[in-house]
Order: structure tokens, then sequence, then C-alpha cells
């Protein structure tokens, strides 16, 4: 019993088991939120009260509270300290210092685009994707083969420009 809770929490997991355990987690957020996971919404209602704050937008509308009352602010949370938990006890965090300026600047470039690509496509690879294929929804099946085109055609591009 002991190996099998230090596999829970050192892992390495099989791959199954992490799509069983997103399968669950994406069908307890349906059945307690009775709305699909979303994760851009959030950050744009974080964007658009932080611009608020320091005078890019003139929408008040969004109040603190509200954000921190609000679910998605949770979720988005629980996804990122998940992901860096996940690369602690798989022993794949390390920080190195940033040896050339252009693995920065494509980087902010690559987030600002991906942002904005959610956005207008009214979603991201968890609110497409995971709930879209979760659905049944052809549009699901359609943004994952565009993202790994994408991620196909980034690694090229990485490799050739910035590596």
């Amino acid at each position: 019993m002991r190996k099998e809770l230090e596999i829970i929490y050192k892992g390495p997991w099989a791959y199954w088991v992490g799509a069983v355990v997103l399968a669950i987690l994406n069908i307890m957020v349906l059945v307690i939120r009775q709305k699909p996971w979303g994760i851009t919404t959030n950050i744009e209602d974080w964007s658009v009260w932080l611009g608020a704050k320091i005078g890019l937008v003139n929408n008040l509308d969004i109040t603190l509270k509200q954000l921190l009352l609000s679910d998605g602010t949770y979720l988005n949370l629980g996804v990122i300290l998940g992901a860096f938990w996940a690369t602690l006890v798989a022993s794949q965090a390390r920080f190195r210092p940033v040896k050339d300026k252009k693995f920065v600047i494509s980087a902010l470039i690559g987030g600002i685009l991906m942002g904005y690509g959610a956005r207008i496509a009214y979603g991201c690879n968890i609110g497409l994707v995971l709930n879209g294929i979760a659905s049944g929804s052809l549009s699901g099946w359609i943004f994952a083969i565009a993202v790994f085109m994408g991620t196909w055609l980034g690694a090229k591009l990485l490799v050739r420009f910035l590596l």
C-alpha cells in the first residue's frame, strides 16, 4: 500500500491514469459548476480589471471581490499549481538564468499570440479540446488537430531559429 501511495505523489503515472484523472476532474467541474471548464474568460476578466486599475481600460464593471469569489480564479490557480507540482514530483523543475534575450522575447510574443488566439477561438486547449471532445463537438477535434499541427510547426521553427 505504501508503494502505491508513493506513486501517487511521486510518480511516474502511466498516461492512461493521467487521462482517467483528467476525465474525472472534468466531470466533477461540469457537475459542480453547471458549466464547462474554461480558462481564458477568467484570465480576460483579470486582465480587464488590471487594465482598469492602471488606466488602460475604462471598464469598471469587474471588482476585485468578484474576481476573488469566481470559481474560475481557483480553477486557473489549480492548473498552474498542479502543473508546477507535477514538474516538482517528476524532478523536472529547473530554474536557470536566461542566456539569450531572444528566448524571453519569443516567449512573450508566443504567450501573447496564444492568449489572443484562445480568445478569438472562444477557448483554449481545456475549453475547446478537453470539453469539446468530451461533449462530442466537431470543433474540439478540429482544434485538437490544429494544436498538434501548430505544435509541430512551432517546434520546427524553434529548432531552426532559436537553438
